[in-house]
């Protein structure tokens, strides 16, 4: 059983790189670090600068959670578990196909890097499985910047979760393997909440990675049998939503257990009972 990861270089990478070794032999580490690009279209510098200034008129609250979350998991992870084969700024380089071809994988593990398109999930499948890693409950809260956020900003927070899915070239929209909640108290800061989530969420992947290397038939569900779909993306993530969220976060979301019941409507998948 040969396992390769494709992630980005963050600590919560190097965490998860850790966990995954410690369960079963990671044999392959591949970093994709995107580098901004020079060209940038004015819809997307004006996008950028108000996007800054929210984050500079919310008081950087998200982005000091966020940062110190990475701090967490790099004083505890100073690097990778193996030494990486192959550093890129885009998954889909032809190096990486390239790297995927001779190493031949049985299992490739994602997380954190930009969407694989068609043509190295094809490579991949000719060797193995890919699967890939959503810190947020698929189909339910599905895109970015942070699903967390966005739950808060729903006043969701029974959808504060993980999922483990089938890797396909849409946003966290391949079938399901295992999606649960997070368990949490309703009394977390802003950074312990990220930092349980994505606690979480390694532990799902792993648990995921280690029954899969031991032949476990893991489950393959469509997201199309569920009801209820949200797509949000990035640049949805505005003043506006940043002030809801952290509104609801102080008000509604400190009141309490009663408020992280999961609703009869929200399906789960867990490995545990399978």
């Amino acid at each position: 059983m040969k396992i390769l990861m494709l992630c980005g270089p963050q600590g919560n990478q190097k965490a998860l790189s850790h966990r995954i070794n410690n369960l079963v032999s990671l044999d392959g580490l591949i970093i994709i670090q995107k580098i901004q690009s020079g060209n940038i279209s004015i819809f997307k510098l004006i996008l950028r600068f108000w996007q800054r200034f929210s984050t500079v008129l919310t008081f950087f609250i998200y982005r000091r959670a966020w940062v110190n979350m990475l701090r967490h998991y790099n004083s505890r992870f100073n690097d990778f578990c193996i030494s990486p084969n192959l550093f890129c700024d885009d998954v889909n380089d032809s190096a990486v196909a390239s790297f995927i071809s001779d190493f031949k994988p049985d299992l490739v593990v994602v997380s954190g890097t930009n969407l694989l398109k068609d043509p190295l999930i094809i490579e991949i499948h000719k060797h193995g499985k890919v699967i890939n890693l959503h810190t947020g409950i698929s189909p339910y809260i599905k895109g970015g910047p942070n699903c967390t956020n966005w739950c808060l900003f729903l006043r969701e927070f029974n959808l504060i979760g993980n999922t483990v899915m089938w890797l396909d070239k849409g946003i966290d929209s391949g079938n399901i393997i295992t999606t649960e909640m997070t368990p949490l108290t309703g009394e977390e800061s802003l950074l312990d909440l990220h930092i349980k989530v994505m606690d979480h969420a390694h532990m799902l992947y792993t648990d995921s990675i280690r029954r899969f290397s031991k032949g476990i038939i893991l489950p393959d569900i469509s997201q199309k049998d569920f009801e209820i779909k949200r797509l949000f993306l990035s640049k949805q993530w505005g003043l506006f939503q940043m002030l809801i969220a952290l509104f609801n976060f102080y008000v509604y979301y400190h009141k309490g257990s009663k408020y992280l019941i999961i609703s009869d409507s929200v399906r789960l998948i867990k490995l545990s009972k399978l």
